[in-house]
């Protein structure tokens, strides 16, 4: 089987072996490894000693250095970037502009997109997802829960963001004020809004957010 294709580059000390695909444009560079199903295309850059391996896919113009690792079904695509130490799993996916490092791990089925930096050795996993301008470097900077919306259960996500605010994502909708959100969509009509307030509170008690205001 040929791992490598179409217009790829992979350096003399990097290594591509088992079912993984290299194509496109792509780059595996230093001493990066690229194993089991993983596929690495578009514009993608894999170097240093970073592992993508298992079924994930890295592609768009996203990088993977470092000591990063990117395994089970995770995407990385866009402009995203996972550095340092941070780990990507299961069915996790970062797109956008989101750099994820430190010694960071996203897992499960979350999802980090925009501008989102996630540093530190802050665990997402669930259904969470993280966008915006989103920086969490903390373990309280962010917190996630599942609610009742006007047609099932969604995950809550809350996360600060670069100006020391709350921001938010629930369902398909992400914005910087759940509060408003809550009254222009008719939660609050419909007396569903109570309890995420109550997360909210919490969340913004923990984080000194609106705290001399």
């Amino acid at each position: 089987m040929n791992n490598v294709t179409d217009n790829a580059t992979v350096g003399d000390q990097a290594t591509v072996r088992d079912f993984a695909r290299v194509s496109e444009h792509a780059t595996v560079s230093g001493h990066a490894v690229v194993t089991g199903n993983a596929i690495v295309a578009g514009y993608a850059i894999v170097s240093e000693r970073a592992h993508v391996g298992a079924s994930a896919r890295v592609s768009g113009d996203s990088t993977v250095c470092g000591y990063a690792i990117v395994t089970g079904a995770a995407v990385i695509s866009g402009n995203a970037t996972v550095t340092e130490r941070a780990t990507i799993g299961a069915s996790a996916r970062v797109s956008g502009n989101a750099r994820i490092s430190g010694s960071a791990i996203v897992t499960g089925a979350a999802v980090i997109s925009g501008r989102a930096m996630i540093s530190g050795d802050v665990k997402i996993d669930g259904r969470a997802w993280i966008s915006g301008n989103a920086k969490v470097s903390e373990k309280k900077h962010v917190a996630w829960k599942e609610f009742e919306a006007l047609s099932g259960w969604y995950a809550i996500t809350l996360f600060m963001q670069e100006d020391g605010t709350a921001g938010f994502t629930w369902g398909r909708a992400e914005g910087n004020d759940l509060r408003a959100y809550l009254v222009t969509t008719g939660f609050a009509a419909r007396g569903l809004d109570a309890a995420p307030l109550e997360f909210l509170a919490a969340f913004e008690k923990v984080n000194n957010i609106g705290v001399g205001e």
